[in-house]
């Protein structure tokens, strides 16, 4: 079977989603819930030592370019795979990045990160549960709003409705 992907709205869902995960999380973060912040470890590991106003755009640039990287996996092996609503479809899709972050990515971070390396940080661990219970929340919480943002954007990508097949009549 070949695929066509739309390879700009893959992108503006992958970057919604992750500025969707971003916005969530931050909200949480700044009101004191102990979650885990994965656009500053993201951000300071970019830029080192430094204010908000550098290590914020760097995590959030990062995460946003990860997140197209998975809109363009989503939208070439896992899109129109099933009769669902695009956001259930990506909110199911989003268990593979989910996955992937808690058990490779996220303790790999704690590996090469300077501030953990120094003790600055914990150990992040994973899911992150080097952060307590607040690391497997947000990997969660995160990627379930990444996943249903994403999806919901990506629903046309070839000019047909998704409950409608290439090639069917009507």
């Amino acid at each position: 079977m070949i695929r066509r992907v739309a390879f700009s709205k893959a992108i503006v869902a992958g970057v919604a989603g992750a500025l969707a995960w971003e916005l969530l999380v931050r909200g949480f973060v700044l009101a004191g819930v102990p979650l885990f912040d994965l656009v500053y470890v993201l951000g300071t590991l970019m830029v080192g030592e430094a204010s908000p106003w550098a290590w914020w755009p760097a995590g959030v640039a990062l995460h946003a370019v990860v997140g197209t990287v998975w809109a363009t996996f989503y939208a070439y092996f896992f899109w129109s795979t099933f009769e669902w609503s695009p956001a259930l479809q990506g909110a199911v899709f989003a268990i593979c990045p989910a996955s992937l972050a808690g058990f490779v990515m996220l303790p790999h971070i704690g590996f090469m990160h300077p501030f953990v390396l120094s003790g600055r940080l914990p150990s992040i661990g994973m899911f992150a549960l080097g952060s307590g219970w607040g690391g497997p929340v947000t990997d969660a919480v995160g990627h379930l709003a990444y996943g249903v943002v994403m999806g919901a954007l990506y629903t046309r990508p070839v000019g047909y409705a998704v409950a409608r097949r290439a090639g069917a009549h009507g």
